[in-house]
């Protein structure tokens, strides 16, 4: 991680729901990813593991160079830009990586390019509007269908310049069922949907040393068009015919990322204290015991196109669990926050004087298919729905409870009061 990133779309989906509906609710809003089956979320061979041959040379499948590039100047412009390499970025868990770089042609410069469209070299000249690289319908090996929106973009990336100055870059652009050309059309919105465009001067001062870094981007949705192809281009310099004979810039693992966090809560109108969308244990105590199981909450998601599905759970006379669980558009990223609703004053055993104090217990993935993973201090409890305890830890941090022999269904696991619903898988 280098930074933390705003998302650009502001939108607050805003979810108020009486506690008695939520579950009618939730079975709606759980059902809808099924209706988007064949939605791809994200870029086909985004580490570059595929390629078309063990050429060193070969295009990586399912993008595109000089060499399938089409245009009056198409023949002199299809010697090599970029390599197939062995390798991966820090942490990567893939063996394959991408190097493009500038090459001098009759004492032309032109940077290394790569995209998932088809490279046009219309013109002789580096700056001619001529060459762009574009979106061709009518070629499925130059066009990418696409409808999901992404609401950011990460790249791993290396890069050598021998210009302190030169910035290479990476761009996605969701756009309209039109033939988009790149950079030509990127000023007229009604063409595209959203962009996603990162740059960065060089990572390493040596051409021969890799020095990884990881690019971080929103997706800014300012077009006018719908969304049905997706075009990404990589360049070794944003300027055409800028860049030197020895620039390279090598990327691996492109990904992008859908919210599942909220921006806000609020219980019965006011506003949950000291919420943090990466804090996700609350405790908020009625003033009127009767509101149990039935205060209004409401959720406020940090894009629009974010489900919140919530359910409850009475856990004493004066105690009730509140599972809000936030799952993203790509119906893979999730977020559960957890509001233990409470009496002004708590018998045991739920002894939390102090909301300031409410034990935290943090639990991921939900749903989880093998290994959980629990973030608590002191004692941590799995039991299935019945009461039985089938996992019972001492937890000082982050531990791992291992789930795999256990069958399909909810379990709740609990934490000094804290109750927190887990779907196995």
């Amino acid at each position: 991680m280098v930074s933390i990133i705003t998302q650009s779309r502001t939108l607050s989906a805003k979810i108020k729901t009486n506690l008695c509906a939520t579950l009618l609710l939730g079975a709606a809003l759980f059902a809808a990813p099924s209706l988007n089956a064949q939605t791809i979320y994200q870029l086909p061979n985004a580490g570059f593991e595929q390629w078309d041959s063990d050429e060193l040379t070969a295009e990586p499948t399912g993008w595109n160079s000089f060499a399938t590039s089409d245009g009056p100047w198409a023949s002199l412009a299809s010697s090599p830009h970029h390599y197939h390499r062995h390798g991966s970025r820090p942490g990567g868990t893939g063996s394959h990586y991408l190097t493009i770089y500038t090459q001098s042609i009759i004492g032309i410069k032109a940077n290394g390019n790569m995209t998932t469209g088809r490279i046009h070299a219309g013109g002789i000249t580096p700056t001619s509007s001529d060459n762009y690289n574009y979106t061709e319908r009518s070629n499925a090996d130059h066009s990418l269908p696409f409808t999901a929106t992404p609401d950011s973009m990460y790249v791993w990336v290396s890069f050598y310049a021998y210009h302190t100055g030169s910035e290479a870059q990476v761009e996605a652009i969701l756009h309209g069922d039109n033939d988009f050309k790149a950079p030509n059309d990127v000023t007229d919105r009604s063409l595209y949907k959203g962009r996603a465009v990162v740059h960065t001067t060089r990572t390493t001062e040596y051409p021969d040393r890799m020095v990884w870094t990881l690019l971080k981007c929103p997706f800014n949705y300012n077009g006018t068009s719908t969304g049905n192809y997706m075009l990404v281009n990589m360049t070794t310099n944003n300027s055409p015919g800028a860049g030197e004979g020895d620039d390279s810039l090598s990327i691996d693992d492109i990904t992008f990322i859908y919210s599942s966090w909220l921006t806000g809560l609020t219980v019965n109108g006011t506003p949950v204290a000291d919420f943090d969308k990466g804090r996700l244990n609350y405790t908020v105590r009625l003033a009127d015991t009767s509101l149990l199981m039935n205060s209004q909450i409401e959720a406020s998601t940090e894009v629009s196109d974010a489900t919140v599905n919530m359910t409850q759970e009475r856990l004493s006379d004066t105690t009730a669990s509140v599972l809000i669980t936030v799952r993203a558009e790509d119906s893979v990223t999730v977020h559960q926050y957890s509001i233990l609703l409470t009496a002004p004053t708590l018998p045991d055993p739920v002894s939390i004087t102090d909301p300031d104090q409410a034990p935290r217990l943090q639990a991921y993935p939900n749903p989880v298919h093998d290994l959980l993973t629990v973030t608590a201090e002191g004692p941590v409890t799995l039991s299935d729905l019945a009461g039985r305890t089938l996992i019972q830890r001492e937890c000082h941090g982050t531990t791992q409870f291992d789930l795999s022999r256990l069958a399909t269904g909810t379990y709740l696991l609990r934490h000094a009061g804290t109750v927190q619903k887990i779907a196995k898988q």
